[in-house]
């Protein structure tokens, strides 16, 4: 609501003008008011008003310049000299058809001073009185007309205080009903939207109010989740895009604060409510943040060229009740997600109890029945029995997989137990060349051991070059021997260690050579190295 709008305020404006008028004896008096770009007129007393405000409001004259540029009173004696504006002045010939091209200017001349604000200083407006009765205005005059501008200074001081007040108040008011939302058992994202359309729109001034919140599957996407304004408060929710202004806020954490929002880079609405948005001007975009997490965006704007949300933009005051606003929704949305993080826990909570009953008393039972199946099909000649006997053991596994795969989300012990069935042969073969020549060595494993083909494919080509290590050194004993095998992304490896008896002689050049060239027949290559008391056997086969 302006000042002007405000009956009290209004009233009294109206009767500073009629006392200024009396006080110089002047038969028009007038007060305007400057908050934005155009001035607009308060009111005005006396004859010839359409004459004078015509005067007041258009630039052409500029009477109202002259005395906001002014230290002091200012007094313009030959008005019939200053220019009307061409519309105002048709319009007054056309109320005043026959009359000449101008209208008839009383004399006297026209004497104004500025409204000042007696907090600050800030310019308010001009008070202006014109047409003395029998001659020009004097100094006591101008000294009046200061005494009554000061006091119309301090009655537009004294409004605007007011006004800031009820707006204190109205917020307080919104911010217990946010508090008051927020801890009653109401779903947060309907307290958002009885929050916006709760006034807090018409508390700030602005035309249009949104919250957006992040995307739960895709925290990069913003959502429309409440919108008050521009015919727009039955807003479904709806996807924006990701490369929006409003996802580099919940991206970045910064704030978007324009004159014309729909000129920044970035600035695209969705489609279906491009069209509603397309007068957007002065707007804000904040973060809803808790901490270092950044829940969603609260958007606030007005319409393009509105002196309101210019000035709104400019107030320190008015930017600081939305921020705050922004902290208030920042607790909805934080509740919301603690919300749906809690229902997402006492689901993980019920899992485990339901995964924790099977696995104590329904899997061991139908385990323990399939066990009893298997042996009474071992005890059964049969056919029909054992074929009947075969096919319940298989739908108990199946069921037993399904149980574990659904419950526990784990593959079950069969498929984690595949790697070693697959090793099973090799570890075999190994242990019986060992077993040959007397010995009972140490097996490791190592590496990628899931890759099961790569131990089909050299099984034949790992045991033939064991045995061959194995006949290449002495023995300390049966027990000395280390067989390592390594699996890595490209090879495997295999190291035949062995602790060789004091003062043993150096391997001959002639069995490393023999050794190479087995190693080459197998497609591999063979390194060989011996300390006082070791010999180190590595054969590295291609995968």
């Amino acid at each position: 609501m302006t000042l002007i709008a405000n009956e009290r305020v209004r009233g009294s404006l109206e009767r500073i003008a009629e006392s200024a008028a009396a006080l110089t004896d002047a038969e028009y008096s007038g007060i305007v008011l400057v908050n934005g770009e155009e001035p607009e007129l308060a009111v005005s007393h006396g004859a010839h008003r359409p004459t004078y405000d015509a005067l007041l409001l258009g630039a052409e004259s500029g009477v109202l310049r002259k005395v906001l540029d002014a230290e002091g009173p200012t007094q313009i004696t030959d008005v019939h000299s200053l220019p009307l504006p061409r519309q105002r002045s048709h319009g007054h010939r056309r109320d005043r058809a026959g009359a000449g091209d101008r209208p008839d200017t009383p004399a006297g001349g026209l004497l104004g001073d500025r409204i000042l604000s007696p907090e600050c200083g800030t310019l308010c407006g001009a008070l202006v009185v014109a047409a003395k009765r029998g001659g020009t205005f004097t100094d006591q005059d101008a000294a009046a007309v200061t005494v009554l501008a000061n006091a119309a200074g301090a009655t537009i001081e004294q409004a605007r205080i007011a006004a800031r007040e009820r707006r204190r108040q109205h917020w307080l008011s919104t911010s217990a009903t946010v508090t008051s939302l927020l801890l009653k058992h109401v779903d947060p994202k309907e307290a958002l939207r009885e929050i916006l359309r709760g006034g807090f729109r018409e508390l700030c001034g602005a035309d249009v109010s949104a919250v957006m919140c992040a995307d739960p599957v895709r925290p990069h996407v913003p959502l429309i989740i409440a919108v008050d304004g521009f015919g727009m408060d039955d807003f479904p929710v709806t996807e924006m895009s990701p490369d929006s202004l409003t996802a580099r806020v919940l991206r970045t954490g910064e704030e978007i604060i324009s004159a014309d929002l729909s000129t920044v880079e970035g600035y695209n609405p969705p489609a279906r409510c491009a069209e509603r948005l397309a007068s957007m001007g002065p707007g804000m975009l904040l973060p809803l943040q808790t901490g270092e997490r950044i829940l969603g965006v609260l958007g606030v704007g007005w319409r393009r060229g509105s002196p309101e949300g210019l000035a709104a933009l400019e107030q320190s005051e008015q930017v600081e009740l939305v921020r705050s606003f922004a902290r208030q929704a920042s607790l909805a949305l934080l509740r919301l997600h603690s919300e749906e993080d809690r229902d997402q826990l006492l689901l993980l909570r019920e899992r485990d109890r339901i995964a924790a009953e099977l696995c104590g008393g329904v899997i061991e039972r139908v385990s323990q029945s399939e066990l009893d199946l298997h042996s009474a099909l071992g005890l059964s000649r049969q056919p029909e029995v054992r074929s009947r006997l075969q096919s319940a053991v298989e739908k108990l596994e199946d069921t037993v997989r399904a149980m574990r795969d659904t419950v526990f989300q784990t593959p079950d012990d069969a498929a984690t137990d595949q790697a070693s069935t697959d090793w099973q042969p090799l570890l075999e073969e190994i242990d019986s060349a060992c077993s040959a020549v007397g010995l009972h060595p140490r097996l490791v494993l190592a590496g990628h051991l899931d890759r099961t083909t790569v131990v089909r494919s050299v099984r034949g080509e790992l045991a033939t070059a064991v045995r061959h290590s194995l006949a290449l050194t002495p023995h300390l004993s049966p027990t000395s021997v280390e067989v390592c095998i390594e699996v890595t992304v490209d090879h495997l490896v295999l190291t035949v260690s062995d602790q060789t008896p004091p003062q043993a002689a150096t391997i001959e050049a002639e069995r490393i050579a023999w050794l190479e060239d087995r190693a080459r027949e197998c497609g591999a290559r063979v390194t060989v190295s011996q300390s006082e008391d070791q010999a180190r056997i590595e054969w590295h086969l291609p995968t």
